[in-house]
């Protein structure tokens, strides 16, 4: 059952960006079926990973089929958590600096796959979208709970679709008469709105809305970037993958700013901010995937690679 993970992308990119190095200690945030990590051991096979994934699916699928085959034992820390807690979790496991870090960011196909999980559009499945399973608000509480305002701020800001005002009408309509309960009940709701030829597209951004609000994505990778930035070793490096707008623009402020030797106002006659450079911006531009590599991994098409080093 768990045999359906994505294959990642970049996958030689972003370990020859990582520049692994003999003994060194690395994070791979986003765990999902291991292809990452299992590039970093073949890249140099005497590190240590701490890997993290909030679903459980991936830490028993990468203990099954990853740990045996690279004897790896000693040598991979799970932790069955959002890397919003790196900064806890490094800190328990006595690891006060790190020589890379790497987020591949967005769903799994396993999570898309796999039907009772409610993240896919195409499988009529409760609503659910929680990446991890003890979470406490699904996608059910967001469709039929949210207050109209609440509901219309997460479909705008995060779906960026120009039809999110006649969608949260009609959920919010509809959800006065009966719970919507189904991954299809919505789509349907959607679709009887929308015009039949922008329907696909409006059904994927309300859907992605959903889980990102579910699974308070931005939010959380806003603060695994800030909580990376202090365990990075000098020389070391940040490589993230991003699938959407939303994420690629959190990642690039994020490094413009940290970039910056001074915030000050072009006014001033000497600096008086103090602001550190932290980051040093590796990519200039974001790295885009080549047409090979969207023709073998359609999933890759929408990826972006952006690399920081740490100051």
């Amino acid at each position: 059952m768990m045999n359906n993970f994505h294959t990642p992308v970049f996958r030689k990119e972003a370990i020859d960006f990582l520049k692994i190095k003999s003994k060194g200690i690395y994070v791979d945030a986003t765990l999902g079926g291991g292809g990452h990590l299992s590039a970093m051991f073949e890249a140099v096979d005497d590190i240590t990973v701490v890997a993290f994934d909030a679903d459980k699916d991936a830490i028993e699928y990468a203990k099954l089929k990853l740990i045996r085959p690279l004897a790896k034992e000693n040598r991979i820390i799970f932790v069955n958590k959002n890397f919003s807690y790196l900064s806890s979790a490094l800190a328990l496991n006595r690891i006060d600096s790190i020589d890379g870090i790497l987020f591949d960011l967005g769903i799994s196909s396993h999570q898309i796959i796999t039907n009772n999980r409610g993240f896919s559009f195409s499988h009529n499945a409760r609503l659910d979208m929680r990446m991890n399973q003890n979470g406490n608000v699904s996608a059910y509480e967001v469709v039929n709970f949210y207050p109209k305002t609440e509901l219309a701020r997460v479909i705008h800001e995060y779906g960026e679709d120009r039809y999110w005002k006649r969608i949260t009408k009609k959920i919010v309509e509809s959800r006065t008469k009966k719970p919507i309960k189904t991954t299809f009940q919505l789509r349907e709701l959607i679709e009887d709105v929308i015009p039949k030829r922008y329907s696909i597209k409006s059904i994927a951004r309300v859907f992605q809305a959903i889980r990102i609000e579910v699974n308070k994505e931005l939010d959380s990778l806003q603060k695994g970037l800030e909580s990376a930035v202090p365990v990075l070793k000098k020389g070391s490096r940040i490589v993230v993958i991003s699938y959407h707008s939303l994420e690629d623009r959190i990642v690039k402020n994020f490094f413009k700013y940290e970039n910056l030797k001074c915030i000050c106002p072009p006014s001033f006659p000497k600096c008086v901010c103090n602001k550190e450079q932290r980051l040093k911006i590796i990519t200039k531009h974001p790295r885009m995937p080549s047409a090979r590599e969207i023709e073998k991994n359609p999933r890759a098409r929408s990826a972006k690679l952006r690399v920081a080093e740490r100051c």
